[in-house]
């Protein structure tokens, strides 16, 4: 096992009352566990609650995210969606989504790119 992917991780990142936490406590202790922080580690940044932490999910430079916004663009594009900023949004997260990943310490690579996974296309 090289990583790990959290489903929903975003509800990790809530208070026991559902309020957002800045630095919640698991998401940071899995980020420095001597073990753990050496492997992948991948969430799904956003819960059922509905926070979408896309670019934003607490990381240490270490948690990669899987990226919706690119999944998002990506489809819009295939289908032909007879919009503007098509285009633009599909070649913003073709190129890495910097809007989203260029702060502090992050990189393109935080960024997992997909089009399709468990919930279909």
């Amino acid at each position: 096992i090289d990583g790990f992917r959290f489903d929903l991780a975003s509800a990790l990142c809530r208070d026991a009352r559902g309020n957002v936490m800045q630095k919640p406590t698991i998401i940071e202790a899995i980020a420095k566990d001597p073990v753990l922080s050496k492997v992948k580690l991948i969430a799904e940044p956003w819960d059922c609650g509905g926070l979408y932490q896309v670019g934003s999910f607490p990381n240490w430079d270490i948690w990669a995210e899987w990226n919706g916004r690119y999944r998002d663009a990506v489809r819009n594009f295939i289908k032909g969606t007879p919009d503007p900023g098509v285009k633009t949004a599909f070649a913003t997260r073709l190129a890495g989504s910097q809007d989203l990943y260029n702060r502090n310490n992050r990189k393109p690579y935080h960024s997992i790119n997909f089009v399709t996974c468990h919930d279909g296309f």
